[in-house]
């Protein structure tokens, strides 16, 4: 133990003595460790952005889409067209199923909406009265359209915060009648801004009206394309998507040997998806962080080369009065293990600086994560033995004689 701390003090003489040299050899560590955790949070912060998006589409929500649903450049996109689903469908998961709250048929198409001398493109959707509840939509202003609204098939419409920027700009768009396909709707309700969802779709731009009405006046169909399906619980999830599979297979009379001709998509299928993809963007931009510790590390490896040539003389002397080859080992690899502590120490407090200097500033989402920096502590270590070795072995190495005729 007392050659361990002789070793060393004698090992922070020598860097002490060449202060510039130890904080540069130390540089590309610390740039390295700074950079794992700043990228770090940003995956971790990435990754409860992507997890809020999707919990702010619904929640435990499942949703049916009419046909096959496939994987396009990361997202999840609906092929062919298939007619048999329908509103009956979504009224029979509501009173078959016991873990399922509501069930909201749902049907969208981009289409002009008129104000007076305004117009725009928007989603126009159909939906039920439990559209709201079971998507997670809360209103701003005025009210939602009602039972009767639905039963009537009435021309109302409750839109989306984008809506009313590109149609009504600064004027209050409630009490006021857009047109749509040639006919007037009137406005009577305006919902909470909700951002975009998983596929960076504006929830905001959109013109909801009763299902009834969109089916029979807008596009004169008795099908619908999409179900959303609200479940009781996380964990009933599973267990609901399997029931509702059995009942729309029974439904649709598809036999055994036939396809689903329709894909069930839960929020559990949706997180696993996006978590998959955030976790390769962090693991690759990490990786990329990750490349600066091997400069920093040969860099180390460089300056304990010069160190060693430089020291010749002082090593040969050591040597001659009695210090052993383990000894010469052990100096310098207290020498490079406190370089690569350095530079980590101030790249874990750089790190953590950026991070939370970005989180309250930046307007960044960045989660710092623990693991990161207790990672980064063992790396140190890691890069100070790694690339101390092979000099401190140099050093052990030479001839006491000759290296005391070094000049």
């Amino acid at each position: 133990m007392m050659k361990i701390f002789s070793s060393f003090g004698i090992a922070v003489k020598a860097l002490l003595s060449h202060k510039t040299r130890t904080f540069l050899a130390s540089l590309g560590v610390l740039i390295g460790i700074g950079s794992v955790i700043v990228m770090t949070a940003i995956g971790k912060g990435s990754q409860k952005e992507v997890m809020d998006i999707i919990a702010g589409m619904g929640e435990n929500l499942i949703t049916i889409n009419a046909g096959e649903m496939k994987r396009r450049g990361g997202h999840l996109r609906l092929t062919g067209n298939v007619t048999t689903l329908t509103v009956r469908d979504a009224n029979r998961i509501v009173e078959e199923i016991s873990e399922v709250e509501g069930a909201a048929p749902f049907e969208e198409k981009s289409m002009i909406a008129k104000f007076s001398n305004n117009s725009a493109e928007t989603r126009i959707a159909g939906s039920t009265l439990d559209f709201p509840m079971i998507r997670g939509y809360s209103l701003q202003s005025g009210e939602y359209f009602s039972e009767r609204d639905s039963k009537m098939a009435n021309r109302v419409a409750v839109i989306g915060a984008t809506t009313v920027k590109n149609i009504f700009g600064e004027e209050d768009p409630l009490g006021q009648v857009i047109k749509i396909h040639f006919m007037p709707f009137k406005i009577i309700g305006v919902f909470e801004p909700k951002g975009l969802d998983t596929n960076g779709m504006d929830q905001d731009d959109v013109v909801l009206i009763p299902i009834s009405t969109y089916m029979r006046r807008i596009v004169n169909q008795t099908y619908v394309t999409r179900i959303f399906v609200r479940v009781s619980s996380r964990e009933n999830i599973v267990k609901a998507t399997g029931k509702i599979q059995e009942l729309l297979r029974e439904s649709h009379r598809l036999t055994d040997d036939r396809n689903d001709d329709f894909t069930l998509i839960s929020q559990l299928d949706i997180e696993e998806l996006k978590l998959e993809t955030t976790e390769i963007f962090t693991k690759l931009i990490v990786g990329v962080a990750a490349i600066s510790l091997l400069v920093g590390g040969i860099g180390i490896l460089a300056v304990m080369l010069i160190s060693v040539k430089e020291r010749t003389c002082e090593i040969g002397i050591r040597r001659s009065v009695g210090a052993t080859r383990r000894d010469i080992i052990r100096q310098f690899l207290c020498e490079s293990l406190i370089i690569g502590f350095l530079g980590g120490g101030l790249g874990i407090v750089l790190g953590i600086g950026l991070t939370l200097g970005l989180t309250r500033w930046g307007h960044w989402t960045l989660i710092l994560d623990t693991n990161s920096i207790w990672t980064a502590s063992w790396v140190c270590a890691g890069i100070g033995v790694l690339f101390g070795v092979f000099p401190a072995i140099k050093a052990s190495k030479l001839d006491p004689m000759e290296a005391l005729t070094v000049e």
